[in-house]
């Protein structure tokens, strides 16, 4: 007999080891094996933001043309703050690039968790959004406005 018995070749999860001396009055004993320490998986966070500020985008080439403006509205809310929308996608991105707090879960119409009131003005939508709207409601993650708006949030 071996100074130390392993039947590692048994089955391939053995989680034991049989130790001890070839002396026939000697005792064995069972020796749990220690599984190697696995190193933790990096943390990874998912956002939502873009990387960029949507109100003061980078230069790009756009096409000009003589006598037009981009638009520019302001946003007025029911707070007394003011905030401007120009360039984002959406009235929620532009809202947020200006630190205005607003709610939101899907920022795709579904929810309605970022639903707040038009008192005056008109928006857009691209898509009609899923969620139900009262009367004079608006979802800032899915319109853009189309004149100066004032919202109550």
């Amino acid at each position: 007999m071996s100074a130390a018995l392993k039947n590692q070749t048994e089955t391939p999860d053995n989680d034991f080891e049989l130790t001890g001396d070839d002396h026939p009055d000697s005792t064995f004993e069972l020796e749990a094996l220690q599984p190697e320490a696995e190193q933790p998986a990096p943390l990874q966070a998912e956002l939502f933001l873009p990387e960029s500020n949507p109100e003061q985008p980078e230069a790009s080439p756009q096409i000009e043309f003589d006598g037009m403006q981009k638009p520019l509205f302001n946003v007025l809310l029911d707070d007394g703050r003011e905030a401007h929308f120009q360039h984002a996608a959406t009235l929620l991105e532009s809202l947020e690039a200006q630190d205005v707090a607003v709610h939101y879960q899907c920022r795709e119409g579904y929810c309605g968790s970022c639903r707040v009131q038009l008192q005056e003005g008109d928006v857009y939508y691209a898509e009609e959004p899923m969620a139900w709207l009262n009367e004079g409601d608006i979802l800032p993650c899915c319109c853009i406005p189309k004149s100066d708006i004032k919202i109550k949030l």
